[in-house]
């Protein structure tokens, strides 16, 4: 009976540590990337740049850089002749501001673009050398170039994991049979004792 008890306790610890999600560091580190949130945006629009594959807590330059449109004019035009616009539309400076890498490697920034075109966004790793770009376009209205607050990587995911449900599931069952076999064994020692 003691051993039955404990294979049941046994069969159900090891189904419920199956639930547990693994918690491996990745190896080798993902290859670095970045991505945007929005890859067109209206001016004034805020999105958020984010890229992976740093060194744990570098510091990461991020540039934005004009690669095309109204935001562009006025890079020259190589000897060709120049024509006069009837609005002067002045190029966009390089903007910077600097981040540091998560645990993980991973970092996150918000940026606002307010002059149409298309824009190159970079982050450069100051320790490894590390470089990710994307291009952002801002169609509409103009203004100004604007960058805020470093996050250094996302929010976890707090959502239910299939996996781990179906494991607790398993698990609570293996549980919940061991604890019938328990009792049928019970009433059947006293079925004999009485008998």
């Amino acid at each position: 009976m003691k051993k039955i008890c404990a294979a049941l306790a046994l069969a159900g610890s090891i189904a419920l540590a199956g639930a547990v999600p693994a918690v491996a560091a990745q190896y080798p580190a993902p290859s670095p990337s970045a991505t945007v949130s929005d890859a067109t945006v209206a001016p004034g629009e805020p999105f958020v740049f984010s890229g992976e594959g740093f060194l744990p807590g570098e510091t990461i330059v991020v540039t934005v850089d004009a690669a095309g449109g109204p935001a562009a004019a006025g890079a020259g035009t190589g000897g060709a002749a120049l024509s006069v616009p009837a609005a002067i539309i002045v190029p966009a400076a390089l903007q910077t501001m600097t981040t540091t890498a998560n645990a993980q490697g991973e970092f996150s920034v918000t940026i606002t673009l307010d002059q149409p075109g298309t824009y190159v966004i970079t982050g450069t790793g100051q320790t490894s050398g590390r470089s990710v770009s994307a291009t952002v376009t801002v169609v509409g209205a103009a203004g100004t170039v604007t960058g805020t607050g470093a996050t250094g990587g996302g929010l976890a995911d707090t959502g239910l994991d299939p996996a781990l449900l179906g494991w607790s599931l398993v698990g609570a069952g293996a549980v919940a049979a061991g604890a019938a076999a328990v009792v049928v064994a019970r009433r059947r020692t006293g079925a004999v004792d009485q008998a």
